[in-house]
Formats: structure tokens, C-alpha cells, sequence
């Protein structure tokens, strides 16, 4: 239009274009504001082909990670679990005492639990794939030469026990640190379903451990277990790089590592960090402890040892999945925890069975008794262990740390291994020394005692920080660890779960 021929208002008129990134539009306003005219063009809809793609991974991505994971799973908890029917029996035909016996299995421990933290605070330096890749391999050889110690006896026997057992920790810790941290990447709205899940294949591999290591061990002797379970892990380590999707680690140099400190000053993290050590010190309690005593009051087999160990396991890992899931949608998980740990410290006075039951269930044979203990201690294991995960990265949100980072998910699963390799540590090290010096009932009357005073100081601990957030009450969206202490210590029904 020509603006010479326009009348006086039309001149009052001003044009005002605002370019966007994708699109034009026009903005027209009378001078004296009367009025407001908008204009957008319309935008041509873009092929679906130039369309920005999702930042989650697709779901073939997602069976090859779960994939990855859960082979990485079944060879490490194998590799783990093929000494407890026979190792015991062996070291001590070769001189190594009940409380030595419990050192080697407490040194594996040991040794995870002070890597654990290192690898997750520079996992985003080293290569989430290049650690995982790496401590299998590390892993399966260790598990190679430790069947090697057959040719060896004595204090020689009992070094070398030391110095490989420390190193296939070393490999071992750095599969589950770099495992945990690509779980939780890859899935970060379902990390207790998904735990649940690749506890499946843990649990598988804790079952197949010892009936697999005993039957080898009764067919082919000391060296056969080790040499045919380390070289699976290695063929496994192998394929890896394959089955694996490519992680992002050309991203990982400008993501800083996170802060440990912020993280141990959320009060929760040590409450989680309490349960998951317990836990994983009662179940490791029984390792060096169970064979011999089954051995010497029923006079079972090296493979009879073995099905007995997978009854517990059998149990956990069916269960797991259920806990999982009731945890990601938010079913009073802090109630689950307590409770779960409650009936796992009670399974140990059946497992004993405990002096304190004399009287009033033992009666003869007790055999019935620790079948029924070690049912329990494997439903409610997973119950108090499996949403201690989801508990950690609620502590890592309210430390103010970045969520969907790999430096956050990896300092979390750097905490989680080592609290739990802490308790692989104490239990079999102080279980084989009162095993040692007050047999097998006492000392599982302990291990009772022990899950019980933690689910006190548990207990005490929601009591009071929800007192405390009563009087100074903030709000609470429904979602967070906050919250959920509110929905479980109030009563309410959690609207996560609703």
C-alpha cells in the first residue's frame, strides 16, 4: 500500500517486527493504545525427519543397556559367590584358621569399599564404558589365578588369598560403580525398577555361585570352579564392547566431578548409608560361617551347601523386582526399608537358631528352622536393600548437586558400593571371629542383635527429623525424600503413589 495515500490515523500508526528463531510475527498498535492488532504468519510444520531428536535413549538402546548390565551382573556375583561352599572347608585343611577365612572374604570387601568412592568422584575422567570394560577384565583373570593357589599351602596360601582376592575387588568395584551410574542415567524415572530388575540377574548369579562352585569343586577339585567361572567373566568382558550401546563419554571433560561434601552433609545419606551396610553385612555374615556349621550339625556335602544358599537367594531375587517397583511409585519406601530390616534381623535368630529360642521352638533337629530363616532373610533383604538407591539420589537432590549428571549418578553409586562393601567387610570378618570364639548360634544371635539396634536408630531418626519439620514446616509438593518421610511418618497416603 502506498503510505502517501494512507489517511491521518493510519500515519499515527508504528510498525514494531519482532524476529523470532522460528517464525515472524507482526505487532500493530494505534499511537493513542486504543487499539492492538497481532499478526504471526503461519509456520510451515518441518519434516519429521529434521525434527530435534529426544535426549532419552530409544527403547533398542535400552535393551542393549539392560542387556549389558545384567550379563555384567550374573559374571561378577559369580564370580563372587563360587568360593562359599568349599573355600572355608579348603583353607582350613590347609592351616588357615575360621578368623583368617573371614579376612580373605572381608579383604574383597575391603578393597571395594575404598575404590568405590575414588572411581565414582573421576568417573566422568575415566570413561563410564572404558571402567566397566576394564574391571571385568581385571576381574576374571583374578578369578583365573585364584585357582591357581591349588598348588600352594600354608602362610604362602593364605598371602596370595589376600593380594588376588584385593585385586578382583579392585576389578569388581569398578564394573558395579561404572553399572550403577549408567543405570541411573539411562533411567532415571524407574532406578529402583530397573535395580530391582538387574537384581535378578545378581541373585542369579549368587544361586548359580554356590551350587555351580560346589559341584565343579566335587568333580574337578579346588582349581575348576575358579578357572571355568573367571573365564566366563573374561568372555563376557570380551563381548561387552559389542552388546554395550556407546556412552556419551566425548561429554563427560566438561562435566565437573561432584562434591562428596555436599553430599555427607544431608543427614539422610547416612541413614541409607547405615541400611545399605547392614544389610549387606548380615546377608555376608553367613559366607565363611554357614558351610562349616551345616557340615559339622547335618554333615552336608559341599553341593548340599550350595542348594541351602539358594534358597535365600532364590527368594531375593524373586522379590526384588516387587520392591522395585512399589519404590518408583512411591509406596512408603522408608517404611519398606524399616520393616524390611526388622524381619531380616528376626531371620537370624531362626537361622542360629538362637539360645534365646531354646524352649519354645528348638526342639531336635533345627534343620527346619534355618531353612525357614534363610526364606525370610531373602524376602525381607530385599525389601530393606533394594529402594536404598532411590534414597541416595533423594540425598543428592536436597545436597543441591545437578540431577541427570553422570558426575552425580557415579559419586551416588560410588557411596552405594562402598557402604555395601563396608558390610561385606564387618560381616564376614566379625562373624568368622565369633564364630570362632562362641559357635555358630551365638554369633548369629549377634548379627540379630546388631540389624535390630539399626532399625531403632532408624526409627528414632524419621521420628525426630519429622518432629522437626513440623515446627518448621516446608512445602511439600508430593515428591522428594522429604516428603516421603511426611507421607510414611503421618500416615498419609503418598500422592507419588495415588
Amino acid at each position: 500500500m502506498d503510505r502517501t495515500s494512507t489517511n491521518t490515523e493510519e500515519e499515527r500508526e508504528r510498525l514494531i517486527t519482532y524476529e523470532g528463531p522460528s517464525y515472524e510475527s507482526v505487532v500493530r498498535f494505534n499511537a493513542n493504545l486504543d487499539s492492538v492488532h497481532v499478526q504471526v504468519p503461519e509456520v510451515q510444520e518441518r519434516p519429521l525427519a529434521d525434527a530435534p531428536t529426544s535426549r532419552k535413549p530409544g527403547s533398542h538402546r535400552r535393551k542393549l543397556t539392560l542387556v549389558a548390565l545384567a550379563t555384567m551382573n550374573l559374571a561378577a556375583c559369580m564370580c563372587y559367590a563360587i568360593p562359599a561352599p568349599f573355600f572355608p572347608g579348603e583353607a582350613q585343611s590347609r592351616g588357615v584358621s575360621d578368623t583368617a577365612v573371614g579376612l580373605v572374604f572381608g579383604t574383597y570387601a575391603f578393597f571395594c569399599m575404598v575404590t568405590g568412592p575414588l572411581y565414582g568422584k573421576y568417573i566422568n575422567l575415566i570413561g563410564v564404558k572404558f571402567m566397566l570394560i576394564a574391571g571385568m577384565f581385571v576381574a576374571g583373570t583374578c578369578s583365573v589365578l585364584f585357582g591357581m593357589l591349588d598348588y600352594m599351602e600354608g602362610t604362602v596360601f593364605l598371602a596370595f588369598c589376600f593380594v588376588i582376592r584385593a585385586m578382583e575387588a579392585v576389578g569388581v568395584s569398578a564394573c558395579y560403580t561404572a553399572s550403577f551410574a549408567i543405570m541411573a542415567k539411562e533411567f532415571p524415572d524407574n532406578v529402583a525398577t530397573v535395580l530391582g530388575t538387574l537384581e535378578i540377574f545378581t541373585g542369579a548369579g549368587m544361586m548359580i555361585g554356590p551350587p555351580v562352585g560346589g559341584a565343579l569343586y566335587s568333580l574337578g577339585g579346588y582349581k575348576v570352579p575358579f578357572l571355568v567361572v573367571g573365564g566366563f567373566m573374561l568372555v563376557c568382558a570380551v563381548f561387552m564392547p559389542l552388546i554395550l550401546p556407546r556412552q556419551s563419554d566425548s561429554d563427560l571433560a566438561t562435566e565437573e566431578t561432584a562434591s562428596l561434601l555436599a553430599l555427607l552433609k544431608v543427614p539422610s545419606t547416612y541413614i541409607a548409608s547405615l541400611a545399605i551396610m547392614t544389610c549387606a553385612a548380615v546377608y555376608a555374615f553367613l559366607e565363611p560361617t554357614l558351610q562349616p556349621y551345616l557340615d559339622l550339625k547335618f554333615d552336608m556335602t559341599e553341593a548340599q551347601v550350595g542348594l541351602i544358599f539358594l534358597l535365600s537367594v532364590g527368594l531375593y531375587t524373586l522379590s526384588a523386582p516387587l520392591w522395585g517397583w512399589l519404590t518408583d511409585r512411591g509406596m512408603f519406601p522408608r517404611l519398606t526399608m524399616v520393616l524390611g530390616l526388622l524381619f531380616t534381623s528376626a531371620s537370624y535368630l531362626l537361622i542360629g537358631p538362637s539360645p534365646l529360642l531354646e524352649g519354645v521352638f528348638v526342639t531336635g533337629n533345627e534343620l527346619w528352622m534355618v531353612l525357614v530363616g534363610l526364606g525370610l532373610s531373602g524376602i525381607s533383604l530385599g525389601a530393606a536393600l533394594v529402594p536404598t538407591f532411590s534414597e541416595l539420589l533423594n540425598s543428592a537432590r536436597d545436597a543441591g548437586l545437578e540431577e541427570d549428571s553422570l558426575a552425580t549418578y557415579g559419586l551416588v553409586s560410588g557411596v552405594y558400593n562402598c557402604m555395601y562393601s563396608l558390610g561385606e567387610f564387618i560381616g564376614p570378618t566379625i562373624g568368622g571371629f565369633l564364630d570362632d570364639q562362641y559357635q555358630f548360634p551365638i554369633a548369629s544371635t549377634a548379627t540379630a542383635g546388631f540389624g535390630g539396634v539399626v532399625v531403632i536408630g532408624m526409627s528414632f531418626f524419621y521420628l525426630y527429623e519429622n518432629r522437626s519439620r513440623e515446627k518448621s514446616p516446608s512445602p511439600c509438593n508430593g515428591t522428594g525424600s522429604n516428603c516421603q518421610l511426611q507421607h510414611f511418618l503421618t500416615g498419609e497416603q503418598d500422592p507419588a503413589f495415588v
